[in-house]
């Protein structure tokens, strides 16, 4: 939980302590090493942070779950899925297959 909040939420004190990036992404990977992921996440999680990152550097700090939430929430209502509905059942019958990206940390 705590690498999705870093990717898409936070990077404040609440969530890192003390910590700079790299000091708490090695502790998390200490923690709960992590050799592969879904390549969507990835990139999302990515673009996530270089958003935060630029807003940041303007002096305007945002969360992009506070404005990704609310746009997927619609869209989901748009083709006929709100939020509200899905649950096992429709997780299986509209899963993906992801493309997993291996990762080999030194």
């Amino acid at each position: 939980m705590k690498l999705m909040r870093f990717a898409y939420d936070t990077w404040g004190k609440d969530l890192m302590g003390n910590k700079n990036v790299q000091q708490f992404i090695d502790e998390l990977k200490s923690e709960d090493p992590w050799e592969e992921g879904a390549d969507n996440l990835v990139m999302a999680s990515f673009m996530s942070i270089r958003l935060r990152s630029l807003a940041l550097g303007m002096n305007h700090p945002v969360k992009c779950s506070d404005w990704w939430g609310p746009i997927a929430e619609e869209i989901l209502k748009e083709e006929g899925l709100p939020y509200e509905s899905w649950n096992r059942e429709q997780l299986e019958k509209y899963k993906v297959e992801p493309n997993i990206q291996k990762f080999k940390f030194g």
